[in-house]
């Protein structure tokens, strides 16, 4: 088993029954074994975020506080844990800046293709994007 670090958009997608790629998500987290899939501060922060906001989530829409509860329910699952900044991060983030690329976009991302090189962990997304980073194993979910 190699561990791998969840996207924002794949937790979304799990999350969210009515999401375009619920199945593919539930079909990847059900495939999952204890301990494998990783979930950061930064997704964390991300799902609060998108989760209410009703631009996204129409009148699904729900607090902070209610997502943060959603959230905790998820980490109470064996496969997912919560995982703290690798000691490498610092080393590998700044050399994926480099990348040419919209900069609103380039720096989250790089965030977490950085976080998954550190800590020896497979990008999980639904976002193509990914593979601009070389070195990092990335899965693909397709829905």
């Amino acid at each position: 088993m190699k561990r791998c670090l969840a996207d924002v958009n794949v937790l979304l997608a799990l999350l969210v029954r009515h999401h375009d790629h619920h199945v593919a998500a539930r079909k990847w987290f059900d495939g999952l074994e204890a301990g494998e899939a990783g979930l950061c501060r930064l997704v964390q922060l991300a799902i609060i975020r998108l989760l209410g906001n009703s631009a996204i989530m129409a009148d699904h829409a729900i607090s902070a506080a209610a997502a943060w509860v959603l959230l905790e329910e998820l980490l109470l699952d064996e496969r997912i844990d919560f995982t703290e900044e690798p000691p490498l991060f610092d080393s590998v983030f700044p050399t994926l800046l480099k990348y040419r690329g919209r900069t609103s976009k380039l720096v989250g991302d790089a965030y977490l293709a950085a976080f998954a090189m550190a800590s020896s962990r497979r990008m999980v997304s639904l976002d193509s994007g990914f593979r601009q980073f070389k070195g990092l194993e990335l899965e693909l979910l397709s829905g």
